[in-house]
């Protein structure tokens, strides 16, 4: 379904720039977030080009996201997401002529939570915490010992936690 040269655009940019690959996947989610709403809002207002655009990009996104999920994995995690990724690139193109937000709103709820385990999963594991993540269910926990602090983005990255990683987390591979 991805062809070979998304894959390896994937990687190229991954070797140009300085940027740790899990934020860089964060980033994605990030990106094809803003860009399901704007695809929301030009439904809204009628503005088909503008709709065309943001939906082209949130696609691309996903695509970029199904190309992160390395190919070797065969874990439940690998295939669960995977599977959701072709989900919603099957979806998504139909909103250009449907104009079901329905399906701009759910492609956004999966992806809304995929960020969330990513933030708490594989960016803590590296030490990387975006500033400002309320969806933590660490930092919701009235047991938890100790809260690590919110990291603040410096320089186009985020600066590592001093602590080391939570144990017993769940591992994506990049």
């Amino acid at each position: 379904m991805v062809s070979s040269q998304a894959k390896n655009a994937y990687q190229q940019t991954v070797r140009q720039t300085n940027i740790h690959p899990v934020e860089l996947i964060h980033m994605l989610y990030e990106r094809v977030l803003v860009h399901l709403e704007l695809a929301e809002a030009a439904i809204r207002e009628e503005q088909p080009g503008s709709r065309g655009e943001h939906l082209s990009k949130a696609i691309a996104i996903v695509t970029e996201l199904y190309v992160s999920v390395k190919p070797d994995d065969e874990s439940d995690a690998s295939q669960f997401l995977l599977g959701l990724y072709e989900a919603i690139l099957a979806e998504l193109p139909k909103v250009g002529a449907s104009k079901d937000v329905e399906v701009l709103r759910r492609s956004h709820r999966y992806l809304q939570g995929l960020k969330e385990v990513w933030e708490d999963t594989a960016m803590r594991e590296q030490g990387l915490v975006p500033q400002g993540t309320a969806s933590s269910s660490l930092q919701s926990g009235a047991s938890q010992e100790k809260q690590e602090p919110a990291m603040v983005k410096e320089g186009g990255v985020y600066s590592p936690a001093q602590q080391s990683p939570v144990s017993g987390q769940v591992s994506f591979s990049v």
